[in-house]
C-alpha cells in the first residue's frame, strides 16, 4: 500500500495526541468487536491515517462535550451521504454545513430525548467543533494540515512531511527529535538544544508547548 501523503500513525501515538486513553481509541475504531466510528483504511497495520486521526479529532470534542455516540455515528453518517465521502468530518464543507447536519438529523425525529440530544450536538458544532477549523489548512476539499497550538505558532502535522509526524513547519525538525535531545543525558535548556541543531530557540520553545499541551 502506498504510503506518501497519507500520514501515519501507530495506536499508542494516536492516543496521545488525541488526549484519550488507549483503550478508548480501541473503542472508537472498532478494534473491540464495536463498530467503527470512522471508515478505516489500514486496519490490518493497526495504524491510522491523517484523515482518520483528524476525524477522530472531532469525534473527541463532540465526546468531550457529552455529545453520544450514537448521534455521532448519525451525524457522519448523513454527512458522508452528502459530501460523498468516507472521511465527513474531515473535509472543508462540514466546516459550513455541520449544524445543519444536526438539523436535518432533528429534523427526522420524533422521540424527544433524542431530539433534545441532537440540539444539543447542533449547539456543540456551533461553539466547539466550528472554531476548531481555525487550526486546520485545507487541500482541496480535505484537510492538508492540522496546527495544534494554531496557524500563529511552529507547530503543524502535515501528511506530506516526516509522514505527518508533529513538526516545526519552519526547518522541519520533528517535534520528539527535539524532546529527545532537551532529556537525553540529565537534560539540557532550550538554548544549548537550539544551538545543536541550529535552529531557532523559538522552535524548541515551540515544541516544549505543544508537549504541554498533551499533558495537559
Amino acid at each position: 500500500m502506498e504510503f506518501v501523503g497519507r500520514g501515519l500513525y501507530d495506536l499508542p501515538q494516536a492516543a496521545r495526541l488525541l488526549r484519550i486513553h488507549y483503550n478508548t481509541l480501541r473503542y472508537w475504531i472498532g478494534e473491540t468487536g464495536h463498530p467503527s466510528l470512522v471508515m478505516r483504511s489500514m486496519e490490518p497495520e493497526k495504524l491510522l491515517t491523517f484523515s482518520e486521526l483528524m476525524e477522530l479529532y472531532f469525534v473527541k470534542m463532540f465526546k468531550d462535550e457529552n455529545v453520544s455516540l450514537q448521534t455521532i455515528r448519525r451525524a457522519a453518517s448523513e454527512a458522508a451521504k452528502r459530501f460523498k465521502t468516507d472521511h465527513p468530518f474531515a473535509v472543508q464543507r462540514f466546516d459550513t454545513d455541520g449544524k445543519s447536519i444536526f438539523a436535518t438529523l432533528i429534523d427526522r425525529e420524533s422521540n424527544e430525548e433524542i431530539v433534545e440530544e441532537l440540539r444539543h450536538g447542533q449547539l456543540v458544532f456551533a461553539t466547539v467543533v466550528r472554531p476548531f477549523y481555525r487550526k486546520l489548512k485545507y487541500d482541496g476539499p480535505s484537510v492538508g494540515e492540522f496546527w495544534p497550538l494554531g496557524k500563529g505558532d511552529r507547530i503543524v502535522l502535515d501528511p506530506m512531511r516526516k509522514h505527518g509526524q508533529p513538526i516545526d513547519a519552519e526547518t522541519g525538525l520533528p517535534v520528539e527529535t527535539i524532546l529527545d535531545a532537551l532529556r537525553g543525558g540529565g537534560g539540557q535548556d532550550a538554548k544549548t538544544v537550539a544551538d545543536w541543531f541550529d535552529i531557532p530557540l523559538e522552535a524548541v520553545q515551540a515544541a516544549i508547548r505543544f508537549d504541554h499541551s498533551l499533558a495537559a
